[in-house]
């Protein structure tokens, strides 16, 4: 098994990767309008990733449940980074690993990392969310997200999304108190302060969700990802969203919003993975509801 220390002498190795792309600055309105400029697929792509999810938009779906395995802890050789662009933690793949299986995937993802954006990526219906976490899983054939990302649905992403509440989110506040030391130290990493249990980072109901084909929201932008997006957000505080946006780039700057715009979904099928029969039912209630409304209005307007 590679040690803590092993694993963030091999980070430091490669942590010139860290400058060779940039956020857009936001604008005086915090918002992100323009082209990142990122090159190649990112500028090119026809299948790119994040996407504004449109219920309209999305077609009726039905796949077997989500089997999650080895997600009720993570192993004690994960580690938090600052790589410049997010806080990310990474898993080392020889030891047992978390992983997922069901759900429409023809095979088992390997989680091998998970990494945050302030605010979310991916919209729906236009509206964007304080948090977003990305679960990056890779298809258990190949050895790496590296080589997975050249093959077709080579990676899996479940992405869930965060709404401002009152309260603070626990298990992120282990998150970001082992964050702390590595702010404005990137490339740098540590262990974890504590057990993080990744079911309290999932929404309870996995039954409904977003699936499409898309890509990787930062360079190389390889579209190879099957993406899965909970519409069912959890609960982040005010403070715990701010604490995010002081992490630090490449340049010991501030990281106010490291999102990607959406993209096109052009040609692509999106799909809404829910319980029809649930669905149905309600919208026969929802209508017995409103031919109920139009009689008693009907029979008020005789008397």
């Amino acid at each position: 098994m590679m040690s803590v220390a092993a694993a963030l002498l091999l980070l430091s190795a490669v942590g010139t990767l860290a400058a060779d792309w940039r956020y857009p600055t936001p604008g005086p309105d915090g918002s992100v309008g323009a082209p990142e400029n990122w090159g190649g697929s990112c500028d090119q792509g026809r299948r790119q990733s994040p996407i504004d999810i449109a219920y309209a938009a999305s077609v009726r779906g039905s796949y077997p449940a989500f089997i999650f395995d080895s997600y009720d802890s993570l192993p004690d050789s994960a580690y938090i980074v600052n790589n410049g662009h997010t806080v990310q933690i990474n898993l080392d793949s020889s030891s047992a690993s978390s992983s997922v299986y069901g759900g429409g995937f023809r095979s088992k993802y390997v989680l091998e990392q998970l990494h945050f954006h302030w605010s979310s990526e991916h919209t729906i219906d236009d509206r964007r969310y304080a948090l977003e976490m990305h679960l990056v899983h890779r298809q258990s054939r190949y050895a790496s997200v590296e080589q997975a990302s050249s093959h077709k649905a080579g990676i899996a992403v479940l992405a869930v999304l965060f709404h401002v509440d009152e309260h603070p989110n626990e298990a992120i506040q282990l998150i970001l108190n082992s964050t702390n030391p590595i702010k404005a130290k990137v490339d740098e990493g540590q262990p974890l302060r504590g057990p993080l249990h990744l079911n309290d980072l999932l929404p309870k109901d996995r039954t409904v969700y977003f699936r499409y084909e898309g890509s990787l929201t930062t360079p190389v932008c390889a579209e190879s990802v099957v993406w899965t997006v909970f519409p069912e957000s959890l609960p982040i505080s005010l403070g715990q969203v701010q604490d995010f946006m002081t992490i630090h780039d490449a340049d010991n700057r501030e990281l106010l919003v490291n999102y990607r715009p959406v993209q096109p979904l052009n040609t692509r099928v999106l799909v809404l993975v829910s319980d029809t029969e649930v669905e149905a039912s309600g919208a026969r209630r929802i209508a017995s509801g409103m031919f109920a409304a139009v009689l008693l209005s009907l029979a008020i307007s005789l008397f």
